[in-house]
């Protein structure tokens, strides 16, 4: 089969979980538009209301390397049509009781999906492209879940005028459910061959404690470390801080989130113009995107000053940087395991990366608590990705030079 060919055959299975992947995050973060609404109509407190998106992150954090671990096993396509299904389950579930607790429970369940979408969908896309394109494939792969949870920040306001918040989960519910039944019916798995993966002890150590997995692992949790903490206290900062309008407050926040869009694509673009996408041009693209991404720590000096221009420069400029090297670095983790062991590494790299985000939006509050200022969260980020890109990097680059 030709180059060209596999190509173009590949990218149709690609671009059905894409859709999916729209689908599912369009559910999931449907939640925090309507925060006001359920705590009015819930009697709901602010730790509660909160608790609904922590939750669920816990949830996909820990469920990740499960979710690796059975794509391992039944094949990614099995998993992820059970986490589509269970999605739709938990949201109908949601809106259907008035209990707290059970809101919980089905935010839990909505991380178990999530979960069984996220690891198994990257090792599906990479399953079907040739090496050149996994890099691009992987970042639409990310660009897909800022859309998802871009669009519905974008609608919920705009249909909550229309239906009740419930209603109008339960047509997020059914968009859901539709593209369950499209990726069931359509989907299907590669060519790839796949053996079953019955790891001992050791195969196991082993994985776990790969310093080629370990590096990756860290570097990509400091690039969490910086969006989610900058996605939750940007928008309290430019209104507190920089005291500026609420229509510039929504078109900042707005510009960080959505940033990571064309960013993704660019990035996995720019990685698949080496001719056999080899190593050291993803490791300098992700290097160079972490050195941008720093300009974050510009933002001690523009507090309390109405420069509202620059300061969009610099968020566009930052999530820019922090978002091209991502779905390079993740294409990877197959070319550091053993075939069999790949829905494995991927869920313990998802699971670590993951974490950076809920760990500095925690951190954040804490310092901002306690120093009543930002600058001290902002100089963090900026010297963890300068940290990232000076040492983490060349160390990456040094060990996986030996895979060339």
């Amino acid at each position: 089969m030709s180059s060209s060919h596999e190509y173009q055959s590949s990218w149709p299975m690609v671009f059905l979980s894409y859709l999916s992947l729209i689908a599912l995050y369009i559910n999931i973060f449907s939640i925090p538009p309507i925060t006001l609404a359920l705590m009015r109509d819930m009697g709901l407190n602010h730790f509660q209301a909160g608790l609904l998106m922590t939750v669920y992150t816990i949830s996909y954090c820990v469920n990740n390397i499960f979710a690796g671990l059975l794509s391992d096993r039944f094949g990614p396509k099995m998993i992820m049509a059970s986490g589509l299904f269970l999605a739709f389950w938990a949201s109908m579930l949601f809106t259907y009781t008035s209990n707290f607790q059970v809101m919980l429970f089905s935010r839990v369940l909505m991380g178990f999906s999530a979960a069984s979408m996220t690891s198994p969908c990257l090792l599906y896309i990479l399953s079907w492209l040739p090496l050149r394109w996994r890099g691009l494939g992987v970042s639409g792969h990310l660009a897909s879940l800022t859309l998802g949870s871009g669009v519905v920040f974008l609608m919920t306001p705009i249909f909550l005028s229309l239906y009740p918040w419930r209603w109008l989960l339960r047509i997020y519910a059914l968009q859901g459910f539709f593209a369950f039944v499209l990726f069931f019916l359509l989907g299907r798995e590669s060519h790839e061959k796949r053996a079953l993966f019955h790891p001992d002890y050791k195969e196991l150590k082993a994985i776990v404690l790969s310093p080629f997995i370990l590096l990756l692992s860290a570097i990509l949790f400091i690039s969490l470390f910086q969006i989610g903490g900058t996605l939750t206290w940007l928008s309290p900062w430019l209104e507190e801080r920089c005291r500026l309008s609420p229509i510039q407050v929504g078109m900042g926040s707005m510009a960080f989130a959505l940033a990571g869009i064309p960013s993704s694509i660019l990035g996995g673009y720019l990685a698949a113009q080496s001719k056999s996408g080899q190593v050291q041009r993803i490791v300098q693209l992700s290097m160079v995107g972490m050195l941008f991404s720093a300009g974050t720590g510009a933002f001690v000096w523009l507090e309390d000053r109405h420069y509202f221009s620059i300061i969009l420069v610099i968020i566009l400029v930052s999530r820019w940087g922090s978002f091209m090297s991502m779905g390079p670095l993740l294409s990877l983790v197959p070319r550091l395991v053993s075939p069999d062991a790949r829905g494995l590494a991927m869920g313990m790299v998802n699971s670590i990366a993951i974490s950076g985000g809920f760990f500095s939006s925690l951190l954040g509050g804490v310092l901002i608590k306690y120093t009543g200022q930002y600058q001290w969260f902002w100089m963090l980020l900026s010297l963890s990705l300068l940290f990232s890109a000076l040492v983490l990097h060349p160390l990456f680059h040094k060990k996986i030079s030996t895979l060339q």
